[in-house]
């Protein structure tokens, strides 16, 4: 057997490999064999046709599959004897068998890259935790009470800012309605009949709150909105519309009291005072989660910056896709159109290959930490752990080993056990510091409108 490799990038070499004839000769005679012993040939008993007859019938096929396991043996001692340590199974270029069955071959191999690792006991890590106070309660209080908030007719006076308002509307161009401009425009711009539309300064329909300002229920109104040339829906964009408006009621959002009957609400049988107290637990509980959580997003970014790891391009391309399939389903599913998505290709797939990197850095960093350490999952963490996802799903556990066996997931549930178990090692060994801060709330955008995110969207 002649050998030699051919560095293409980091981590990534081709394998040229060629064989003398025995090596395949050895191989087609043992599947010959078989096929001798199994095959049934007309004529001849199972067991005892002449191997010229198997040969004219089958010596394709034996061919074939000599040819592939001649490859795969001498494959894997190849990667055995020379120690490669695989990232990914090995991918076929090419390969020619002589007429003297010498044959030679080419693979490509991805290797996992080798992790020098700086002393990474007794990291510091400092990472914010929300004080659970009484404002921090209340907060929770107020926002129950608008949970269970009733709608009241306003009859006394006109539309004001911030009251909900049931109507029929119907918007045209030029006496054209706007489903004849294009079919796609979300039917919220177009109007209906008994809509309730809740109004804002600029929202839903930009200006049109405004224009509505004091009409009466029964009173009708026709208003003129023009949308901006960078609107968010294109089809509206410069477009002029004519809104006619008929007001049927005025409703007002009024938040429930903060009683012993919303506690009962809540709960049959709770009083105001025991939900107090459970909602304090919860946020506790809550608060406690999310600071473990905010650790160890501290932590993994801290192993990124201190520990040089070049990921192999080859799985941070097919990793970066499989990402980014899952932001266009996630996208579609969220009702965003493909036209959008498409405008967003180039931000997204970027996004995507950062969080491709990150991961893969991540996973080759934890199994270096993990091996210099011994970290390893028993059997008996193993099995626990597959018994608590399969409580989770509320499956058998049975059907849910099945279920990871055909997709190929089983490793892939005892890699992340075994790297929970490495990051519970890392922060054992940190020196963690508490820094207070109070939860203020806010958003990066409005969730109500169509928008396209990736990986690092915060929702």
């Amino acid at each position: 057997m002649h050998v030699t490799t051919e560095q293409k990038e980091n981590c990534v070499l081709d394998l040229h490999i060629e064989l003398p004839p025995e090596y395949f000769e050895k191989e087609w005679k043992r599947i010959a064999g078989e096929y001798v012993r199994l095959a049934r040939i007309p004529g001849f008993r199972k067991g005892k046709a002449p191997l010229t007859a198997i040969e004219k019938k089958y010596g394709a096929d034996i061919q074939k599959e000599a040819l592939e396991k001649t490859i795969e043996s001498s494959l894997r001692e190849v990667i055995r004897d020379k120690k490669f340590k695989l990232a990914q199974y090995p991918e076929l270029k090419e390969k020619h068998l002589e007429k003297d069955h010498s044959l030679r071959f080419t693979v490509t191999l991805v290797m996992s890259p080798e992790v020098d690792l700086p002393e990474y006991r007794g990291l510091d890590l400092s990472v914010e935790k929300e004080m659970v106070n009484e404002r921090r309660l209340e907060e929770l209080l107020e926002k129950m009470r608008s949970d269970f908030a009733e709608f009241i007719n306003i009859e006394e006076r006109g539309l004001e800012i911030g009251d909900f308002a049931v109507l029929d509307y119907d918007a045209t161009v030029d006496e054209k309605g706007l489903l004849e401009i294009d079919p796609g425009i979300p039917l919220s711009f177009v109007g209906g009949k008994n809509r309730w539309m809740q109004l804002a300064t600029q929202h839903p329909i930009p200006g049109l709150a405004e224009s509505l300002l004091g009409l009466k229920p029964q009173e009708s109104r026709t208003s003129s909105v023009t949308f901006a040339s960078d609107f968010s829906e294109k089809a509206l964009r410069g477009l002029t519309v004519t809104y006619q408006v008929t007001l049927h009621e005025i409703k007002n959002r009024q938040p429930a009291p903060l009683d012993d009957a919303l506690a009962a609400r809540v709960k049959p049988g709770m009083t105001l005072e025991a939900l107090r107290q459970e909602m304090q637990t919860q946020l506790e509980s809550y608060v406690a989660q999310q600071f473990q959580n905010n650790l160890r997003s501290a932590l993994i970014h801290e192993l990124l910056a201190r520990i040089p790891c070049e990921a192999p391009t080859p799985l941070i391309q097919r990793e970066s896709y499989s990402i980014l399939d899952k932001i266009i389903r996630e996208n579609q599913s969220r009702g965003v159109s493909e036209e959008e998505i498409r405008s967003h290709e180039q931000e997204l797939l970027e996004s995507a290959q950062k969080s491709a990197d990150e991961k893969l850095k991540l996973h080759f960093i934890l199994n270096a930490i993990a091996a210099k350490e011994k970290i390893e999952v028993t059997p008996g963490e193993f099995n626990s752990y597959l018994t608590l996802l399969a409580e989770r799903y509320k499956m058998p556990l049975k059907k849910l080993v099945t279920e990871l066996q055909k997709n190929r997931a089983l490793e892939g549930v005892q890699e992340e056990l075994l790297f929970n178990k490495t990051l519970e090692f890392l922060i054992k060994h940190a020196t963690v510091t508490e820094i207070p801060t109070h939860k203020e709330t806010g958003k990066a955008h409005d969730h109500d409108q169509p928008h396209v995110h990736g990986p690092h969207c915060k929702h």
